[in-house]
């Protein structure tokens, strides 16, 4: 069986398509809706598509970015999103694929990300070395100071009331409460990818140099995972804020962040993808993780239970998206040739 090396039973524990789609160029996001009905997929050849779930069928597919769509992001009751590119704006949807506003970069080349604030309020944008935030109507709300270098990654706490931005020279937290000042966690590198824990306790970070870096926000206190092969671009948390799953090889790295956490333990090995893990995401329903490789190869896993995957699946080229569908349903992913295919997951 190319690509993973488990010997997996065919028929037992292969993933089984609802639906399969061209999206027409390197599938670069994808997100699924709350409500599970609707997926919104950003391509490498500027356009959005939107995908009815329970049917694969195409809702709309408009022209979003020139030079390609770098995010997308829906917003929580799923009547817009919002999508950013190589282009100087980025741009505010009606989830039925209609143009309602451009949110400018201020200057900046790209936007090169973008994300809803859980609580359905405020847009977040990176572009350059500011983040620009943004009402759900898109209007400007705040401005950032010039970062030190250019923004790499963005994330909202859980409850919205805080958001955080990456770049070369560590963590910028702006909150969104009264009274409450912004925070920054130095550290003398360059940081590439970020995950926010659901309790909002713990931000990790991926760095340039091959290691995972975290911090407590309760106490500032800083802690480093190194000894990764390749940079760690992909991180994702469980649910309960216990579980970190963290690319950077082949081999998936989740450290357990029960008790006093991961320092002075080893961590969890999932080891069978022959490429470098390329995409990570935990269900948001159960501890069931699902990992993408360059070797076109889709796992799932039960890191508390075993190390051996429970299912697999295989796209056409290297694995560029996943997204679970928010009950636990299905598995959207997607691929460097604009494959987009959505499994059933008991």
């Amino acid at each position: 069986m190319p690509g993973v090396t488990v010997d997996a039973p065919r028929g037992k524990t292969e993933l089984v398509p609802r639906w399969k789609c061209d999206a027409g160029d390197y599938v670069a996001a994808a997100e699924i809706s709350k409500d599970g009905r609707l997926c919104v997929v950003g391509a490498g050849d500027g356009r959005v598509l939107g995908v009815d779930l329970t049917t694969g069928h195409e809702l709309f597919r408009q022209l979003a970015h020139e030079g390609g769509v770098l995010g997308v992001s829906l917003s929580p009751d799923g009547t817009h999103f919002a999508t950013c590119g190589q282009e100087p704006n980025a741009k505010l949807w009606r989830a039925t694929g209609e143009l309602v506003r451009e949110l400018p970069g201020g200057g900046a080349q790209w936007v090169e990300h973008v994300a809803w604030a859980p609580s359905g309020g405020r847009i977040a944008t990176g572009a350059g070395r500011k983040v620009r935030v943004w009402t759900a109507e898109g209007q400007p709300i705040v401005e950032t100071e010039p970062l030190p270098s250019t923004v790499s990654d963005l994330a909202w706490r859980a409850d919205g009331t805080a958001l955080a931005a990456i770049c070369y020279g560590g963590v910028h937290i702006w909150p969104f409460v009264p009274g409450a000042k912004p925070r920054r966690f130095e550290w003398k590198g360059s940081l590439i990818s970020l995950a926010w824990s659901p309790d909002a306790k713990v931000i990790a970070c991926g760095s340039q140099d091959c290691s995972v870096h975290f911090w407590r926000l309760a106490t500032g206190q800083d802690s480093q995972m190194s000894g990764y092969p390749f940079k760690p671009k992909a991180l994702a948390w469980d649910s309960e804020s216990k579980l970190l799953a963290t690319s950077g090889a082949a081999t998936v790295t989740v450290w357990n962040f029960r008790g006093k956490g991961p320092e002075g333990t080893k961590p969890i090995q999932l080891e069978s993808h022959n490429g470098v893990c390329t995409r990570l995401a935990f269900s948001p329903k159960k501890g069931v993780l699902a990992s993408g490789s360059q070797d076109t190869s889709v796992l799932l896993w039960e890191p508390r239970r075993r190390t051996q995957p429970i299912g697999y699946a295989f796209l056409e080229d290297e694995v560029t998206a996943l997204s679970w569908h928010p009950e636990h349903r299905g598995l959207l992913g997607g691929d460097a040739s604009g494959n987009l295919c959505f499994w059933e997951v008991a």
